[in-house]
């Protein structure tokens, strides 16, 4: 789950190289049933939602092949889409926006009735799901990643801070809050409140309300807010308030397993990270979050236009990502919907064995209703890279935080000529 999850694409890659390993495109079999070839990577789609689609569709052959959750992934996808090695139905990662400009390469599901489903989808993940001018449809969603905050109660309550979920969230109520309790971590506890600089700027960067690149490509810096980003996340490095540990690692893990920090912006799906890192039960409570709304992750299902069964992947693509299927996905894998009709009581008040009595998901469920859909132009990713890289070095090597700024504003504006 957590490698899934945390994959993030930085650059993109073009088309070429190795075609995908894959099951072959849809065929016949002698048996005369339509044989479909699915491809997704390890944590986007649950094995009882296989095993339903399977028998939702005793007339097809579906052929299910999971592909390790890294950088090939794409690259190897990507170079495939022309070929008839590729999969019939494709996972796609968070990273939607780097498969737009080649939308031309896969069903547009529209001509498959998928326009009176979207009512069923949180918005924002529906619409980032087509072309710019809303032409096509290229994908339909898995899950959404809708972010709260995930605080270490141990050493809140040494810092003299409130330890229950709803006080936590009053008085966390904005970054600048948020900042303030890091400051009194540190001076009556003698503790970091977060993980590292890095971590702390890619929370700050998801929750911007503008990107890198504006909706015509222009390279605007999100208008001050990743400045803004960059300045907070250089603040906690230099008073003392990060721990330095690297996330998805096992000195990560451990810091959270041992609570040496205080608090991180995640997923609903970090719910099961805390699992696998082996967080005590209740040692690790959920609040809002104090910053803007915002997601991490979240997949989607395409059909790729060399499929000789359009119509029939397109069904299976719309039941591994309806109501059913994605409540399933929740249980087994902490996916959270992006199938609003999820969204019920019994839902929002769902407990987890890691958080006592806490019904925390209405935290995730209102980040979720109200985030709104920012056009991600293809080159975000590796240009946000070229920042993340120079915090690195400005909390590990202590390199200059404005040069280490202007170093990064330079090779974004390599990469954007």
């Amino acid at each position: 789950m957590k490698n899934r999850s945390r994959w993030v694409l930085m650059s993109s890659v073009l088309l070429g190289g190795a075609l995908l390993s894959a099951c072959g495109s849809s065929s016949s079999t002698s048996s005369d049933k339509v044989s479909l070839s699915i491809n997704y990577y390890n944590g986007a789609i649950s094995d009882t939602a296989i095993e339903n689609a399977k028998k939702e569709f005793p007339d097809y052959e579906l052929n299910f092949k999971q592909i390790p959750a890294n950088g090939d992934f794409d690259t190897k996808l990507k170079a495939s889409l022309n070929s008839k090695s590729a999969p019939d139905i494709t996972a796609i990662n968070s990273n939607i926006a780097d498969y737009i400009p080649y939308s031309d390469r896969f069903v547009n599901l529209l001509d498959y009735g998928t326009a009176d489903l979207a009512k069923d989808y949180v918005e924002w993940k529906w619409d980032s799901c087509f072309t710019n001018d809303k032409s096509a449809q290229i994908a339909m969603p898995i899950d959404i990643g809708p972010t709260a905050l995930f605080y270490n109660v141990e050493a809140f309550k040494k810092a003299g801070l409130p330890t229950d979920d709803k006080s936590v969230s009053e008085l966390l109520s904005s970054d600048e809050k948020y900042m303030e309790a890091a400051k009194q971590m540190k001076e009556k506890a003698d503790m970091p409140m977060f993980q590292s600089s890095l971590s702390l700027l890619q929370q700050r960067y998801r929750a911007m309300t503008k990107h890198i690149y504006d909706k015509d490509g222009n390279l605007i810096y999100a208008d001050g807010e990743l400045k803004k980003a960059w300045d907070y996340a250089v603040m906690a490095e230099k008073n003392g308030y990060t721990l330095g540990a690297k996330g998805n690692s096992a000195d990560g893990a451990n810091s959270v397993q041992r609570g040496l920090f205080g608090g991180m912006i995640e997923a609903s799906w970090g719910i099961n990270d805390l699992a696998e890192d082996g967080a005590s039960p209740e040692q690790w409570l959920i609040a809002k979050s104090p910053f803007l709304p915002s997601n991490y992750g979240g997949s989607y299902l395409a059909v790729i236009k060399t499929t000789a069964h359009p119509k029939e992947a397109a069904e299976v693509v719309k039941y591994l990502t309806n109501e059913e299927s994605q409540r399933v996905n929740y249980k087994e894998l902490a996916l959270f919907p992006a199938n609003k009709k999820v969204f019920d009581d019994e839902f929002a008040n769902v407990k987890h064995e890691l958080f006592g009595n806490e019904q925390y998901n209405h935290y995730f469920i209102e980040a979720a209703n109200a985030l709104e859909y920012i056009p991600f132009d293809p080159r975000e990713s590796a240009a946000f890279e070229c920042f993340e890289n120079q915090m690195t070095l400005v909390a590990e090597q202590g390199k200059d935080p404005e040069q280490a700024w202007n170093d990064a504003m330079k090779k974004v504006e390599e990469i954007s000529k």
